[in-house]
């Protein structure tokens, strides 16, 4: 895991996918109580899905000191299974991708996760003395 102490970010993005069967308030409700991060943060689009399902994409962009706050909550979080990020959560212009399990999160767990996930991008990722 990146130290927390010496990781400044610009901003994050939080993208959240809302299926037809999900309840839009109760995972911005468990987002906030878990992450910290206010319904009233994101925005909402109405689309449809592969099969005219319609789904919700919710979106946040957080502030530089948000993005920190942000940060450590998950580092704090994911300390017990990760010691530290794997490389392939980097790209090459330093951003960090972090893609949290939604029905964990919604019990109150952090965790990493390939299906169905909450993405945040942690926008320019600066190391001080690596620069």
């Amino acid at each position: 895991m990146v130290q927390n102490e010496s990781v400044n970010f610009s901003a994050a993005e939080i993208k959240i996918i809302v299926h037809a069967t999900e309840q839009k308030d109760s995972i911005l409700e468990h987002v906030n109580s878990t992450l910290n991060v206010p319904p009233n943060t994101f925005s909402i689009v109405k689309t449809h899905g592969h099969w005219g399902n319609e789904i919700l994409l919710l979106t946040s962009l957080l502030s530089k000191n948000d993005a920190n706050s942000l940060y450590r909550k998950v580092e704090a979080s994911l300390f017990e299974n990760y010691d530290k990020l794997p490389s392939d959560f980097f790209d090459e212009k330093g951003n960090l991708y972090i893609r949290l399990d939604k029905q964990r999160l919604c019990r109150g767990k952090v965790s990493i996760s390939e299906g169905d996930s909450i993405r945040i991008r942690f926008r320019n990722v600066l190391t001080y003395g690596s620069r």
